[in-house]
């Protein structure tokens, strides 16, 4: 957990409940619950009980379409339930009933970041409204991953014939892999070559580093340093050993004058990666660091 915030403030509650989530098994790491925690540094009055009983009652929705008991009855889909079908269902009741979409006109804005409020105004960008996909499939008793395309974020679900890939940011369109990789072709002017491995499933950690990383780009370009600081707290924390998000994060230390969190992040930085292209400048700054702190006593 970060250093040097006041004791047992909401933040801090907030990043050791984070922490503790995200410290066990990768699977069992509730996205839903973990995404909520990020969004309650914005929204501190945020009801987690609330969203995740939205989430319950549009599974219950899907259930209803498929004629199926709620899941207190039964937890786990028929085996004779035909998957196709579900997706079909899901989309029936997040897309033309409840009117999810992908916000094109704000896509920018942060709150198509947090979950609470992609529940509330049924718009975000790619992962949270896959992140709400693959919640709702959950309690429906359906297994949905998320599949980080590159400049997009889809779900995919097993069928019997192989995979099909769910677009909820264009309202719950289907694709098959092919059409994937044509889309990917399309968004980069055939400039990357497409790798296999975009189309295994993410974990959960990368799930959140993900949506949190857009979140960091987000406030970095509004030059939002408060908040970005925020999210980078819960990157680090996420990923204690990622070279990247240490030095970052100390960078952002050094943009709102924090010296020493400043050098200690950026010390840190320099011994996870030693090889590092850019140590020559870091190495630079934690020298100006040091003098301003010497100054300063």
């Amino acid at each position: 957990m970060p250093d040097g915030l006041p004791k047992d403030t909401a933040q801090q509650r907030t990043y050791r409940a984070f922490e503790a989530l995200v410290a066990g098994e990768d699977a069992a790491i509730d996205l839903a619950q973990a995404a909520l925690l990020i969004a309650s540094i914005e929204y501190p009055d945020l009801d987690m009980v609330a969203s995740m009983a939205q989430l319950d009652a549009l599974a219950r929705r899907v259930r209803t379409v498929l004629a199926l008991p709620s899941p207190d009855i039964q937890s786990q889909l028929p085996d004779d339930v035909d998957p196709l079908a579900v997706i079909e269902a899901m989309n029936e009741v997040l897309f033309a009933e409840e009117g999810f979409h992908g916000n094109q006109e704000d896509y920018a804005n942060p709150n198509n970041s947090f979950l609470n409020k992609v529940l509330e105004d049924r718009t975000g960008i790619p992962i949270t409204l896959s992140l709400v996909y693959i919640e709702v499939g959950k309690r429906v008793g359906i297994q949905i991953d998320g599949i980080g395309l590159p400049y997009h974020f889809v779900v995919g679900c097993r069928l019997p014939e192989g995979m099909i890939y769910i677009d909820s940011f264009a309202r719950g369109l289907l694709l098959s892999e092919r059409e994937c990789r044509e889309r990917i072709r399309q968004m980069t002017q055939n400039k990357i070559k497409v790798h296999p491995h975009w189309f295994v499933p993410v974990s959960h950690k990368q799930f959140l580093a993900r949506m949190l990383s857009n979140l960091k780009r987000i406030y970095l370009d509004q030059e939002q340093y408060e908040r970005t600081l925020v999210i980078c707290d819960f990157l680090v924390m996420l990923m204690p050993r990622t070279a990247i998000e240490r030095r970052d994060r100390g960078v952002v230390h050094l943009q709102l004058k924090h010296y020493v969190r400043a050098l200690h992040d950026l010390m840190a930085y320099t011994e996870l990666a030693p090889h590092a292209s850019d140590r020559y400048e870091i190495l630079h700054q934690i020298k100006a660091i040091r003098q301003i702190i010497a100054m300063m006593n």
